[in-house]
């Protein structure tokens, strides 16, 4: 249904008050995480057709979302490191990322060995199922870019 255009620019004029009232109140660090969000967001929408790659039913993709949005919102997690240690690869398949966590390697590492009291070799084998699921999205990303060579930006 189409709105008429009085009405659509009330919406947009009451909805840019709306948000500028919202971003006020938010810390820069919040407002920086959301507008990253936001664009992740779009170019997803844009690139794949999909809200998420989870939702897209990308190999490694549950992991790759909770990654991206920890690392716009600057939380240490298991998916914002694997995201940063595969993040070179991850850039050269076209997946826009910001700031990664320095050290991804031996704080993912260090991560997983300590939760849930994991013993050394458990830890390992959570590790490295970690770097399977990141280049399995990789090599995932890379087959839909050359599905859609007109996409290439």
């Amino acid at each position: 249904m189409k709105l008429p255009s009085e009405i659509r620019e009330r919406f947009v004029r009451y909805g840019r008050q709306g948000g500028r009232a919202r971003a006020a109140q938010m810390s820069s660090e919040a407002r920086l995480a959301t507008a990253r969000r936001a664009a992740t967001s779009r170019w997803l929408r844009e690139r794949f057709g999909g809200a998420s790659f989870a939702a897209l039913g990308m190999p490694g993709g549950e992991l790759v979302d909770a990654g991206l949005r920890d690392l716009a919102g600057g939380v240490v997690s298991p998916g914002s490191l694997a995201v940063s240690l595969a993040a070179p690869r991850l850039k050269r398949e076209g997946v826009p990322i910001g700031v990664v966590q320095s050290d991804a390697e031996n704080r993912l590492y260090a991560l997983l060995e300590g939760a849930k009291g994991a013993s050394g070799e458990l830890a390992h084998a959570r590790y490295l199922a970690h770097l399977e699921q990141m280049a399995s999205f990789a090599d995932a990303c890379r087959l839909v870019r050359r599905q859609r060579p007109t996409d290439a930006r």
